[in-house]
């Protein structure tokens, strides 16, 4: 649920909000300018292109530079995906910097979020919905841009699955993926369902079952490629699988 939302430009550095506990998760980036987070202890480093992400409980304020102004998009929602309190680092938050494009999100969000904040219509919540979701996948996608010892254990995982997704046809054993992220096998399935809460096999089904719908959408790549692509090894391999999985036949499924 979305209780606070706030836009536009601000003076942080002549009138900065003081450190206070919030009872909501935020989201503040900065789009223009730059700003710093103000803690109890003094402020932190000012950033411009940044998102930061605040748990509830967390005590913090903002502050910049002085007579300058930034242009921000906040946002206070009373629930956050759990992804994201397993991803805090060390300090109890994130920071993360915003590509152009992420500005450019943030800004249309703002701007949909914005037109049912001020008018209430039918498609207020799932607006609503939608901003968090879209706001936690930009922060898991910065994520994964940062140097991997900035980022375990959500680096390891995320090293694994494209270094699976990248080598499916061959269907690689678990102990040679594990071996390639830098890893146990026993301490990679712990990273797993720490940050997935799912086991790996469950993850890679998905990778291979993804993967194989959207090649069976292709009119030209017949069964017996989805099966060797996806990593099952054969057109009555793969037809097994999917049946199991979905409860009808490969060739029922196409349109």
């Amino acid at each position: 649920m979305l209780i606070y939302l706030g836009r536009g430009k601000r003076r942080y550095g002549e009138a900065p909000i003081q450190p206070a506990r919030r009872r909501a998760w935020e989201f503040q980036a900065v789009l223009r300018g730059r700003l710093a987070p103000l803690f109890p202890e003094g402020p932190g480093p000012i950033e411009a292109s940044h998102l930061w992400i605040f748990p509830p409980g967390h005590a913090h304020g903002w502050t910049s530079e002085q007579a300058t102004t930034a242009e921000v998009a906040v946002f206070h929602f009373l629930s956050a995906p759990e992804l994201l309190s397993r991803m805090l680092d060390a300090k109890g938050y994130l920071e993360l910097a915003l590509t152009p494009a992420n500005v450019r999100q943030i800004r249309e969000l703002t701007r949909k979020v914005g037109s049912y904040w001020e008018h209430p219509a039918p498609g207020m919540i799932l607006c609503y919905e939608y901003a968090l979701a879209a706001l936690s996948l930009m922060a898991c996608e910065a994520l994964a841009r940062q140097p991997q010892s900035k980022r375990f254990p959500e680096g390891r995982v995320n090293a694994a699955m494209v270094w699976y997704a990248e080598r499916m046809e061959q269907s690689p054993s678990f102990p040679d993926l594990a071996r390639a992220v830098g890893v146990s096998p026993a301490h990679l399935r712990r990273l797993f369902h720490e940050v997935l809460q799912a086991s790996p096999a469950q993850v890679f089904d998905q990778l291979r079952f993804q993967r194989a719908i959207q090649l069976m959408s292709e009119p030209s790549v017949k069964l017996e490629e989805v099966g060797e692509r996806c990593g099952f090894g054969s057109a009555s391999s793969f037809s097994r699988a999917f049946k199991n999985k979905f409860g009808c036949s490969p060739q029922a499924w196409q349109p």
